[in-house]
């Protein structure tokens, strides 16, 4: 990755927060406690709590809880990481990169209910190297047509293009429609560049090609109904992950489909359980695959903070058999500025691929094996903008796994990111979940 383009990158998204600074928007009253779209938000779709009975430290789901006016009210929420990577062990590599995304809404009353506008971006196809961010044990997509191994590919410049309309139809009960060229079908947990317990943490899950992958798929059509504490989601969409065209936007048949409830008893906590057909979901595995996911999300402001809780497990269920990530993730702010945030995980992988860093060939039997992986980090924020919070920060992780993977990895690899963050939005949300007039996060 060279550092000009990851400084391009950076350029583009400073010159966005001093936009956010200009943005004055409309007034609007301050949100009410779920009434989210459930779209990349800790928080389930409708899922409703009375008035004042807690504050959301989700910036974005509170923003998406906002009641609607009768005219476009606007919003914007945005987060990156400058990061040194170094991965350790003879398959780590060191790099310069940056982690990105950057959340447009736009809400108004319409057909009497509320009209959503939703766009996620990401500059992550010229600010990570083109085969993928260095993480040792990832796999998943490709790059020159060979599976990628020991790399986390980089998400496209659409990662969402949507509209959403939902209605009240009884005090209890509500009706979400959603229709995306790009975007997200009603499956697996809150993917994690939204998710408030990874909100700290650059890297993405070694399991997250077996729990949250499809939060980009194309031609998606979703439905869901809220009904007093659950929310039921059906979704049918194109099968298929993007390809290695990072900055397009594609298209196919709807040819899978797949369900979700999610049952939220108290207003922080949310339990949710997904499954999905996914149509020949890899571009150079055969076969099709079912997902299945279950996941408990804990969140909940703090005076000077919150702490933000998964437990995620995921399966696919292939031609050759079942494959399972699970993980568990944490967030704790606390003190006002102070972050701590860590990882615990344990994924199934192939050992010809961790070896070989390629694709099985067909006719080699397959021998599974399991690796484990824990990250611990810590963030400080640093006062450097007053219209964006930035901090800086870094983790180190470590692994256990087969021994017979020894000569690959090391005994005993250790790997590391030091990195300055910032992240911004506008109107202004605080912690607690509540709107700011003015900008900033």
């Amino acid at each position: 990755m060279s550092v000009r383009n990851a400084l391009v990158g950076w350029t583009i998204l400073l010159v966005s927060s001093a936009a956010v600074a200009q943005h004055s928007g409309h007034p609007s009253p301050s949100p009410t406690p779920a009434e989210g779209s459930g779209s990349k938000t800790e928080q389930p779709p409708m899922t409703h709590a009375p008035a004042g009975e807690h504050q959301n430290p989700d910036m974005m789901a509170a923003m998406e809880e906002m009641k609607p006016m009768d005219h476009w009210m606007t919003m914007l929420h945005g987060y990156a990481f400058l990061t040194a990577n170094r991965q350790g062990g003879p398959s780590g590599n060191r790099e310069f990169e940056s982690q990105n995304h950057l959340m447009l809404m736009a809400i108004r009353r319409a057909w009497g209910g509320k009209l959503s506008l939703l766009g996620t971006f990401t500059l992550e196809p010229a600010t990570i190297p083109v085969q993928g961010s260095a993480e040792l044990f990832e796999r998943g997509e490709t790059y020159k047509k060979v599976l990628l191994v020991d790399r986390q590919h980089p998400h496209d410049l659409f990662v969402q293009l949507a509209a959403a309309w939902e209605k009240e139809l009884a005090r209890s009960t509500r009706l979400r429609l959603y229709l995306a060229p790009v975007g997200e079908p009603a499956l697996g947990p809150v993917p994690y560049p939204h998710r408030l317990s990874a909100s700290e943490n650059p890297s993405a899950p070694l399991s997250h090609h077996n729990q949250d992958s499809t939060h980009i798929s194309y031609d998606v059509a979703s439905a869901a109904v809220a009904a007093g504490p659950a929310t039921f989601e059906a979704s049918a969409f194109h099968g298929q992950e993007p390809d290695e065209n990072r900055w397009n936007i594609e298209a196919g048949a709807i040819d899978s489909y797949s369900g979700r409830v999610t049952v939220r008893p108290i207003p922080e906590l949310a339990l949710q359980i997904s499954s999905g057909h996914l149509e020949h979901p890899e571009a150079i595995e055969e076969g099709n695959q079912t997902r299945s996911t279950a996941s408990i999300t804990y969140q909940k402001a703090t005076p000077r903070g919150f702490i933000a809780v998964s437990a995620i497990s995921g399966r696919n269920k292939t031609p050759e058999g079942p494959e399972w990530g699970n993980l568990l993730e944490w967030t704790w702010k606390f003190a006002d500025s102070n972050f701590v945030y860590g990882r615990i995980e344990s994924v199934d992988r192939d050992l010809y691929e961790l070896r070989f860093k390629r694709q099985r060939p067909a006719g080699t039997p397959r021998a599974r094996t399991m690796v484990q992986a824990g990250t611990i980090g810590y963030v400080r924020d640093v006062p450097l903008l007053s219209e964006a919070e930035t901090g800086v920060g870094g983790d180190i992780g470590v692994y256990r796994f087969n021994s017979r993977l020894d000569p690959v990895y090391g005994r005993h690899p250790v790997s590391f990111h030091v990195f300055f963050r910032i992240r911004f939005s506008a109107p202004k949300m605080n912690h607690g979940g509540h709107m700011q007039m003015g900008s900033g996060s």
